[in-house]
């Protein structure tokens, strides 16, 4: 405890002596000042206090400076994220408006369609989209979101804004399942655009003796007159006889084939819809037969 108090009085006479000291250079200061003096000691001691004083000043504005960066700094970060928020929003509103644009552009080149339908149909149609598919890479069957209770029936005919898809055959509440043109199961009854006169079937379930292959994703077919002068590039087109309302754009002709042993000329047609990206459709209400 002692020894504590000795140390206590020991640090209070050396603040003193140091507060003393310094009111002693003080009042010299002002002394030789107020007198002009020249005295070396008061000029020793003005040098230093001016160094001294000099150095705090720059100290001083050098902190100020640090002050003002970190707070501009921190305002900087504010307006960068602010910034950053205000893109997000944009980047959003535009992926927005995309997506937007490509509805419409589905939607018009769904109602492009409906120009090749009769006028009977015209007005009764059913969009959908597409909700589910086979396996592969192919659309030979797929689901659609339209079923019963939207008006869809069984012989429903399905077309994109390219032109004819296909064909439903079930169809439940809500959903409604369909085949493609391009599936073995289907057949459809064509004209040619140039040549109305000039028939066939198409249909992937024809086979030929010949050796010729045909490209994936291509529908065959074959005409009812080996004479008919079909050439690469002529638009196929529904010709009305069946299921398939008339004048429903179907594809081109990419190839034709002569078969001698079967007497019979094939065509291999590039379908106009396209069977590995379907999304919106349209649904015609069946064909009537008499």
């Amino acid at each position: 405890m002692s020894r504590r108090r000795k140390k206590e009085n020991k640090t209070n006479k050396e603040v003193i002596a140091f507060v003393s000291i310094a009111i002693t250079l003080i009042i010299v200061i002002g002394i030789s000042a107020t007198r002009g003096s020249t005295n070396p000691l008061s000029k020793i001691i003005l040098d230093t206090t001016s160094s001294i004083s000099r150095g705090l000043n720059k100290a001083f504005s050098t902190l100020e400076e640090n002050v003002v960066g970190i707070i501009n700094y921190r305002k900087n970060l504010q307006v960068i994220e602010s910034m950053r928020s205000e893109n997000q929003e944009l980047k959003q509103k535009i992926i927005e408006i995309d997506l937007r644009r490509s509805e419409l552009e589905s939607l018009s080149n769904l109602k492009r369609s409906l120009n090749y339908v009769e006028d009977s149909y015209e007005k009764k149609y059913i969009s959908a989209s597409v909700v589910s598919k086979n396996d592969g890479n192919w659309y030979n069957s797929f689901t659609i979101s339209a079923g019963r209770k939207d008006g869809v029936k069984n012989n429903s005919i399905v077309i994109s804004g390219d032109g004819l898809v296909g064909i439903i055959y079930e169809v439940s509440n809500n959903y409604s399942k369909a085949i493609s043109i391009i599936n073995n199961k289907s057949a459809v009854s064509f004209e040619v655009l140039r040549k109305p006169e000039y028939t066939g079937v198409l249909s992937q379930n024809i086979s030929l003796d010949s050796d010729e292959k045909f490209e994936e994703g291509h529908i065959k077919g074959y005409l009812f007159d080996e004479e008919y002068e079909v050439v690469a590039g002529d638009i196929i087109i529904t010709s009305g006889i069946g299921l398939y309302p008339k004048g429903i754009p179907i594809g081109q002709v990419d190839k034709v084939i002569e078969d001698r042993n079967s007497l019979l000329k094939y065509i291999s047609v590039k379908p106009y819809a396209n069977f590995k990206n379907l999304d919106k459709v349209l649904v015609v209400p069946p064909r009537v037969l008499e």
